[in-house]
């Protein structure tokens, strides 16, 4: 292989998204990428467990062959083979987010020909800058099956920072994904659900049903505008350390959206249930069909298969996402206000 064949993609802004979405689209694309610069406006850059915990799964599921894969690298080669792998397995030392370890799989594994499943050892189920495991289930995953690209989550063990220690189960079934994606009219809201979730240790304090409490509050008036009720599970689950976060979504006719928010030392549990609720409210009073969360996310999916979608704003994960995947696939966005379409 020619040094002129590799995809040279700059990582300095963006963060690890531009390393995940890369290293996915390279399996998918069966392209080498080398990533430089990464995290590379960080005041500490470099590859952090996380990262390093995708990259080393991804690299696993088809044998690619890597350079730069060590905690602190600013630069990684990846040049994939075919997907061989129907079982992985990833370890997350730290409280590092399962979810970011799972999302350049989900990319590669469009080209899988069989069914993935990948075991997670390690790291946190919800945490800050990253999407909660019951999002990618409800919203991320629930969407894309509507397209024929359907996986699912199995959590034995929740994780919160500071010690992490989840056990997480997830499946990518064989993708039968045909484009476009087009989503551009959100149709009848149809419910409200979410889930929150606190450590036992927290079970005394009442802190998930005050976090569910709150957020039913500040969604009250969508029974009277629309006639929807909402519903939320409370949860206490074992972990290693205390912890607590409520995820919403609201199911549309043809569009799922979704907010989260995580409880903090020193934050009371209302403002948490109100700050999701808040959010949500935000993206289902505008225009929007996907939250500003799963525009990001699902952009590598519709430059691969074309479509179009509106999101509430053009956040800098959008627009770092959207120079990523025409690095790698030589597709230019149509982006017109917060309207996002690739041709199919």
């Amino acid at each position: 292989m020619s040094r002129g064949e590799i995809v040279t993609v700059d990582g300095a802004e963006g963060g690890g998204s531009v390393l995940r979405v890369a290293i996915g689209l390279a399996v998918a694309l069966q392209k080498p990428v080398r990533v430089v610069n990464i995290r590379g406006a960080r005041k500490d850059p470099g590859l952090k467990a996380q990262h390093l915990a995708g990259l080393l799964a991804t690299a696993q599921l088809c044998d690619a062959q890597v350079e730069g894969a060590k905690l602190g690298s600013r630069e990684v080669l990846f040049v994939p083979k075919r997907i061989n792998k129907p079982k992985l397995r990833a370890e997350v030392p730290t409280a590092g987010a399962v979810g970011l370890v799972l999302q350049p799989l989900q990319i590669a594994c469009l080209a899988a020909e069989h069914d993935v499943e990948v075991f997670v050892d390690g790291g946190g189920t919800f945490g800050k800058w990253a999407p909660p495991l019951p999002y990618l289930q409800h919203v991320n995953f629930a969407l894309l099956a509507r397209f024929g690209y359907p996986a699912q989550v199995f959590v034995e063990r929740e994780g919160f920072y500071p010690k992490g220690g989840a056990r997480v189960r997830a499946v990518f079934y064989r993708p039968q994904l045909k484009g476009p994606l087009v989503l551009e009219e959100r149709g009848r809201l149809e419910s409200v659900q979410g889930l929150s979730v606190a450590a036992l240790g927290l079970k005394d304090a009442k802190v998930a049903e005050r976090q569910a409490r709150a957020a039913l509050e500040a969604l009250g008036n969508l029974d009277a505008d629309v006639g929807v009720g909402v519903h939320i599970e409370t949860r206490y689950v074992e972990t290693a350390s205390l912890g607590s976060a409520i995820v919403l979504w609201a199911k549309f006719e043809r569009t799922i959206l979704g907010a989260d928010a995580l409880g903090e030392r020193g934050v009371r549990a209302e403002i948490v249930g109100r700050r999701a609720a808040e959010q949500l409210l935000a993206e289902i009073r505008s225009n929007a069909t996907l939250d500003v969360h799963m525009a990001d996310q699902i952009i590598p999916f519709v430059a691969l298969y074309g479509g179009s979608f509106r999101c509430r704003e053009l956040t800098d994960h959008v627009r770092i996402n959207l120079e990523v995947v025409e690095r790698l696939t030589g597709r230019t966005p149509r982006v017109e206000s917060t309207r996002i379409a690739f041709e199919s």
